[in-house]
């Protein structure tokens, strides 16, 4: 049984390093649950049956040319499979996750070797949610904006916000793809507000990739959006009638605005603002005969103050 054990091992080692690019011995022995000299011994017996190992710093992987088969796979169908691992990977089923995992290391094992590193590079590129389901549209555009967070040109997107028909043309430097709240998003540090925004893709109406290099470097989207996630937000809730809601729409976004929930006769809307709270009651200000701050009630206190200094200057003045 144990001899069993050990082949299967290391026929899922030759599988594995045959998949990528390379892959250091800490990965290794985390896939694998054992030891480093468990690890060294497996390549050393892939060694003795021929197969050219190639050691980097740490860092395995096969020759390029020796592989059991080499298909070509094309871009389209490289993404989609690598949309397919991150889905998987938050499948419900620990059986079903594991044996789509055996079989994707067998598929990645024919690649070609910059097929590989293109898909290395593809990685932290995406990033999926833990709410994504399987069954989300995937926008055909995220090739071009992936084409162009590979070749670091720049991107020019006309761009739809929200209560606007107007569309905006914007220049940006895409980090990343990612899922999230039922919606695909870029996260891309625009030229033109020179920060980080996010921008959903279906409301991008045009695409181009220039040939202007990023002005910058970026890290992962991974890095990003955790240290974006950082800034302390205000969770607020406003519910306006429904005939007026699409009043706040024009600048709603600038203050964190994320989820709308429409009924009969009102529109309930919610909130993390970044923004210091005070700036939100004083935008709010303009809908108090519209529209009720229902969370937090501290703005509503904030918000009674600012009226009632206001009608004193005001009367104060006459």
């Amino acid at each position: 049984m144990d001899t069993l054990k050990r082949f299967d091992r290391i026929l899922r080692l030759y599988f594995l390093l045959q998949s990528r690019a390379s892959v250091s011995i800490q990965d290794l022995q985390q896939i694998f649950g054992t030891s480093k000299r468990t690890i060294y011994r497996d390549i050393k017996s892939l060694e003795l049956a021929g197969i050219p190992i190639l050691s980097n710093n740490g860092s395995f992987g096969i020759l390029e040319g020796y592989r059991i088969h080499a298909s070509r796979f094309t871009d389209e169908e490289m993404l989609s499979l690598l949309v397919a691992e991150k889905m998987m990977k938050q499948h419900q089923t620990n059986f079903i996750r594991q044996q789509f995992d055996s079989l994707l290391v067998k598929v990645k094992s024919s690649f070609q070797y910059q097929q590989k590193v293109a898909f290395d590079e593809l990685e932290d590129k995406l990033h999926i949610m833990p709410d994504t389901k399987a069954t989300s549209y995937l926008p055909t555009i995220i090739n071009t904006i992936l084409e162009s967070v590979s070749e670091r040109s720049i991107l020019q997107i006309d761009y739809l916000k929200v209560g606007n028909m107007a569309k905006q043309t914007r220049e940006m430097e895409p980090v990343g793809i990612f899922f999230e709240r039922g919606f695909w998003y870029v996260l891309a540090f625009c030229l033109t507000r020179l920060a980080y925004r996010n921008f959903r893709l279906d409301r991008i109406k045009r695409v181009k990739i220039t040939d202007i290099p990023f002005t910058r470097k970026h890290q992962s989207i991974q890095i990003l959006r955790s240290t974006l996630a950082e800034v302390p937000t205000v969770d607020i809730v406003i519910e306006s009638d429904k005939e007026f809601s699409h009043f706040l729409s024009f600048e709603r976004d600038t203050y964190g605005f994320y989820k709308e929930e429409i009924t009969s006769d009102h529109a309930r809307m919610y909130f993390k603002c970044a923004a210091h709270p005070t700036a939100f009651v004083r935008w709010f200000l303009r809908f108090i005969d519209i529209a009720d701050i229902l969370e937090p009630e501290a703005l509503n206190d904030e918000l009674r103050e600012i009226v009632r200094n206001g009608f004193k200057k005001l009367t104060s003045s006459r």
